[in-house]
C-alpha cells in the first residue's frame, strides 16, 4: 500500500518521521508533494528512498492513502484539484480539526478520515485523534488504527470534542513549553542560577515526570500530593501558582475555540462553493 504526504511543513515532517521510523510505512511506499518542490526534495537527504512527485495528479495516481498536511483553506483547494483524479476506493485523510470528514465527503468521491497528530509522535509516543468518514468500512478503520498504533496511541473522537482534544494533544506541548520557559526565565531573574543550568534541570525534571506517569507510579493528583508536604516550601510556592495561574487555561480554550469557530465558518462556505461548482 502506498501512502502520500501532501505538504511537508512541520506536521508533514512529523508524520514522515513517525511513519518511517516506526516502519508503519516503508520509505519505498511513501510519496511526497509540496507546493515548493525543493522543500520536498531536501527531505531526500534524510529519507533517501521516498519518492517526490511534481504534481497532485501523480500523487492521486500512485497513492492508496493521501495525508493532507496543510492549512484548512489549502486543504480544500488541494481536495478540489484532486477530485477529478481520485477513485472511490482511495482514502484521503485531513490532519486539521476544522476540516471534518463531511467537508471532504462533499468534495471527494472516495473514503475519508481525519487524523490529528502531535509533535510527540516524533518520539513514537503521544496520541493521534481519529475520525472516520461515512464511506469507510471496518477494515479501513482498523487499518488506520493499526498504522497509528505503531507510533502513537490512536483515540477516536467526534466533531463535538475534536477541538478540546486537539488543544490538549496537539497544542498542549506548545502550551506546556511556554509555562516551562516562563519557569526558567523566572528562576534566572530571582536567583543566581544560570540559564544553562536551569534549562538542564527543567528538561531532566520533565523527562522524569513523564516517566513517572508512563510507568503508573502516580496520577497527576497523587504526584502533586506526594511532593507537596503540608506547611513545606513546595506548598508556599503552590500558593503563588494558585493565585497567578489557576483558571488561566480557561481563556486559552476560549481563544482556541473562537478561532476554530471562525475557521469552520470559512470552511463551510468554501465547501458549499466547491460543491456548487462541481454540480454546476
Amino acid at each position: 500500500m502506498n501512502w502520500g504526504i501532501i505538504g511537508t511543513g512541520n506536521m508533514g515532517k512529523v508524520l514522515l518521521h513517525s511513519l518511517t521510523t516506526s516502519h508503519a510505512v516503508e520509505e519505498e511506499n511513501l510519496y511526497l508533494y509540496n507546493r515548493t518542490l525543493m522543500k520536498a526534495y531536501e527531505l531526500l537527504n534524510q529519507y533517501p528512498n521516498v519518492h517526490v512527485e511534481r504534481s497532485l495528479t501523480n500523487m492521486a495516481n500512485k497513492c492508496d492513502v493521501l495525508l493532507l498536511c496543510a492549512k484548512p483553506k489549502e486543504i480544500l483547494e488541494i481536495s478540489k484539484k484532486l477530485q477529478p483524479h481520485i477513485k472511490k476506493e482511495q482514502l484521503v485523510i485531513s490532519i486539521t480539526s476544522s476540516i471534518s470528514t463531511d467537508h471532504l465527503d462533499q468534495i471527494l468521491p472516495c473514503k475519508t478520515a481525519r487524523m490529528i497528530p502531535s509533535i510527540t509522535n516524533q518520539s513514537l509516543t503521544g496520541a493521534t485523534l481519529l475520525t472516520f468518514g461515512k464511506r469507510t468500512n471496518t477494515m479501513d478503520q482498523q487499518m488506520i488504527k493499526q498504522t497509528c498504533k505503531l507510533f502513537s496511541n490512536p483515540v477516536e473522537v467526534n466533531d463535538d470534542n475534536v477541538r478540546a482534544a486537539s488543544d490538549i494533544v496537539s497544542c498542549g506541548p506548545a502550551f506546556l513549553s511556554y509555562v516551562l520557559e516562563d519557569m526558567i526565565q523566572s528562576v534566572e531573574q530571582e536567583t543566581s542560577l544560570k540559564r544553562e543550568e536551569a534549562v538542564n534541570f527543567v528538561e531532566t525534571m520533565v523527562i522524569g515526570f513523564g516517566r513517572l506517569l508512563e510507568e503508573r507510579h502516580f496520577s497527576l493528583e497523587t504526584l502533586r500530593e506526594k511532593v507537596m508536604v503540608k506547611g513545606g516550601i513546595t506548598g508556599v510556592g503552590m500558593e503563588a501558582l494558585e493565585k497567578e495561574i489557576h483558571n488561566s487555561f480557561n481563556q486559552v480554550f476560549k481563544n482556541t475555540h473562537q478561532k476554530f469557530s471562525a475557521e469552520k465558518e470559512m470552511v463551510e462556505a468554501l465547501t458549499l462553493e466547491a460543491k456548487m461548482n462541481f454540480s454546476g
